[in-house]
Parts: C-alpha cells; sequence; structure tokens
C-alpha cells in the first residue's frame, strides 16, 4: 500500500522514526510529508497539498500528534482511511502550552511559536467534529486511533472521548513518542489488511 506519513509539531520526516520504520517493515511504501520546520495549519495545508501533487494515490494516512489531527482531517475529506497515533485532536489547547523560541526534535533549528499560532486551529477542530462524513455513516473512510495511557503531552482519555468515529487502541504504555512499536504492529497490520479486504476486486 502507499502510505503518507503526517509528522506532528517541532518534528520532521525522521529517516530513523521507528515509526516509519515499523510502516516500511510491514511492507508498506511511505511518502512523508515536510512542513519544513512550520506547523500552523496554513503549512500543514501546504505541505499536504504538495504531497498529495507528487506522491501516487494514496491508501491510508497515517499521523503522529499533530500529524494524527491532519491524518483524521485529510482522510475524511478526501475519503481516505487514516490512522493517528497519540492523535493531539484540540491542537489549539495542546500546542498553547508551547510558547516563545522552540527547538525542533527532528533536527538542530529552532522556530518561533505563540499562544496565537495554537489558538489558530480552533476554527478547524470546530470544522472537523462537524464534518458530516465523522457522523455515524455507512461510507466514511476507516480510522484508527492508537492511544498511550501515560502520554505525557496528549490526555489520552480526552482523545478517547473525541474520537466516537474511529476504532481506538488504549495502550497501557508507550508515551507521546510511541516508539514501542512492537505493541501495536498486529493492530495496524489488521487494520492495513481490513483496508485491503474493502478494495475493489
Amino acid at each position: 500500500m502507499i502510505i503518507a506519513y503526517l509528522h506532528g509539531f517541532a518534528s520532521g520526516p525522521r529517516s530513523h522514526s521507528p515509526k516509519l520504520a515499523l510502516l516500511r517493515g510491514l511492507g508498506h511504501e511511505v511518502y512523508c510529508l515536510d512542513t519544513q520546520g512550520d506547523y500552523r495549519p496554513e503549512d500543514y495545508a501546504r505541505a499536504a497539498e504538495s504531497l498529495l501533487q507528487t506522491a501516487p494515490p494514496l491508501d491510508v494516512l497515517v499521523g503522529s500528534s499533530l500529524g494524527g489531527f491532519w491524518a483524521r482531517r485529510l482522510g475524511v475529506q478526501l475519503g481516505c482511511p487514516w490512522v493517528g497515533l497519540n492523535p493531539a485532536l484540540r491542537p489549539s489547547v495542546t500546542l498553547a502550552q508551547f510558547q516563545g523560541r522552540l527547538q525542533r526534535f527532528d533536527v538542530a533549528a529552532p522556530f518561533d511559536w505563540s499562544v496565537e499560532d495554537a489558538l489558530a486551529y480552533r476554527p478547524l477542530e470546530t470544522d472537523t467534529a462537524t464534518m458530516p462524513e465523522l457522523s455515524a455513516q455507512p461510507h466514511h473512510p476507516p480510522g484508527l486511533i492508537i492511544l498511550a495511557e501515560d502520554d505525557e503531552v496528549v490526555d489520552a482519555r480526552e482523545t478517547q472521548s473525541l474520537a466516537t468515529d474511529c476504532e481506538v487502541l488504549l495502550l497501557a504504555h508507550g508515551g507521546h513518542d510511541l516508539a514501542n512499536t512492537s505493541d501495536y504492529a498486529e493492530a495496524l497490520s489488521q487494520f492495513f489488511a481490513s483496508i485491503q479486504a474493502r478494495r475493489p476486486v
């Protein structure tokens, strides 16, 4: 399958990411979104448009943290199956914790972030939550959210309460990074297999 991987806040397409290694290890071709160190809504939208123009037709979107918010949103918009790994479904709240001059996780490069930048996500949260495709319709794209109870950034219980449109797997451990890929590799594999089974012969 062709997978688009959407990185999270303060990150980028890391070549040594355990999550990317898992997706490729399961036998899939992965194309990475790259916001180039910018994390505002317009930056993700622009990067997603570029990815969609250059990658082959996508079978599934997989996003981590803020990338999980975008995987869900774009998946619903495009009618494409999606996976969120500890997704930040309320980025206006989650990202408001971070302010000032920040350091990226993937490379040694700083960027600036403000409460106003975080609040720019609020209209998108409302818009995403009210998309008709998220209601209990038979043909909305399948989604899967994988959460860790000990996530130190995103409240797993709150995410569960917001994720009424998809499957949810709650892990006891993993933290926000979910580097313990062996704990959810089988769930991902089964989800991908279900996507392939839905394809017309």
